[in-house]
């Protein structure tokens, strides 16, 4: 996957839009359940940040995929999408 050798439509709707959401979901709700019980400042950034380097490896993924399909109106769209998602996930 990290090199771009999936195809773009999985590793784009499948890969960071589906599971990739999924993980920043349950990684920031359970930031928020230690935010909320009051427990250690530096649990919940890690459980918020934890997935920062799976989107990283997402992101990249979704550019090397959208290289090898240049010609396809996917590609012209997933590669600002990724980096929009990535912002969004990053800040939730």
């Amino acid at each position: 996957m990290w090199r771009g050798e999936l195809p773009l439509s999985r590793v784009f709707w499948e890969y960071t839009i589906g599971w990739g959401t999924i993980v920043n979901l349950i990684g920031a709700g359970a930031a928020l359940i230690v935010f909320m019980k009051d427990g250690p400042l530096w649990l919940g950034l890690l459980l918020h940040f934890a997935a920062v380097p799976m989107n990283a490896v997402l992101v990249t993924s979704v550019w090397r995929a959208a290289e090898r399909e240049s010609r396809s109106k996917l590609a012209n769209f997933a590669r600002p999408a990724s980096v929009i998602w990535f912002v969004v996930m990053f800040v939730i």
